[in-house]
């Protein structure tokens, strides 16, 4: 037996209102359409549900279906709304995986923006490395990411999200503070430099040999900035890296083509779910503001 819900909303209505005028008027629909609703349910279920014809009174079945029948569409009423809101957005789950220089200077306040719009969508946020935000994105345990190189392949998309210079960074004591021109890579001869990983999207080659001199590297950014505020060198990163403390000084390099580049990172073959290319929107509009 397959019974519409249409058919059940006008019975409904109709045995609420007790006459098809108001019910009509409820449902706008004329009273000759919703009679006719009420015949084709009459005949699905092989009995009458109402006693006349003037619709004031149910049969015992009809007072069956009444109940059964406010109880189906309070639970379709209710799974239209969730689906609905799951389609704009406003309920769901949102894991991304991102760079650690993302999570604590770009996404707190585009989390705080869609918190706004989205109070009711989970956040899971991951902070790792660039190869790992990749690896999370390919294999399903994150929706998205956002890491420092292109890492698009057969399965992953890049979406360029923004670049960001390099600069140097060091103790305001450092004799290097002090200088009030774009520093040139001739400026680091000399000094102690510690190399780290995101200086890969460096190409120059001066940069690239004072790089690879350098008797020490550091991986973890915690770290890298723990050695500089102990006096044991200066670095180069990107300036959303570094913290906005006193304890450190970005210089700008006269290189402007020293940047370093964020990707947005999603399978290729799926699709974001509503509320993920919600928050991707909001992260794209932080990103260019």
């Amino acid at each position: 037996m397959n019974i519409k819900l249409d058919l059940l909303r006008s019975f409904i209505t109709v045995a609420e209102c007790g006459n098809l005028q108001e019910a009509s008027e409820i449902l706008s629909r004329t009273p000759s359409a919703i009679s006719m609703s009420l015949k084709q349910l009459n005949e699905a279920l092989g009995t009458d549900l109402f006693e006349t014809d003037r619709k004031s009174s149910l049969t015992p079945i009809g007072r069956f279906v009444l109940k059964e029948g406010r109880r189906a569409l309070a639970d379709f009423d209710e799974s239209m709304n969730i689906i609905q809101r799951y389609a704009h957005g406003e309920m769901g789950v949102v894991k991304i995986s991102t760079v650690p220089s993302v999570a604590t200077r770009l996404l707190p306040d585009v989390v705080r923006e869609f918190r706004k719009t989205a109070p009711n969508v989970r956040l899971e946020l991951r902070d790792t490395d660039s190869e790992m935000v990749a690896a999370a994105v390919r294999n399903g345990s994150v929706e998205c990411g956002i890491a420092s190189l292109p890492l698009a392949s057969n399965d992953l998309t890049c979406e360029l999200l923004l670049e960001e210079p390099f600069g140097l960074v060091c103790r305001p004591d450092h004799p290097l503070a002090k200088t009030t021109m774009p520093l040139t890579w001739q400026s680091l001869e000399g000094v102690s430099f510690i190399s780290n990983g995101l200086l890969a999207q460096i190409k120059d080659n001066d940069f690239n040999q004072i790089n690879c001199d350098t008797t020490i590297q550091v991986h973890n950014i915690s770290t890298l900035l723990s050695f500089i505020q102990q006096d044991m060198g200066v670095t180069l990163l990107p300036r959303l890296a570094v913290p906005e403390q006193k304890d450190f000084v970005f210089l700008s390099l006269a290189d402007k083509t020293a940047v370093r580049q964020l990707y947005f990172l999603q399978q290729r073959h799926h699709r974001l779910s509503p509320a993920a290319l919600a928050f991707k929107k909001l992260i794209q509009k932080k990103a260019t503001a």
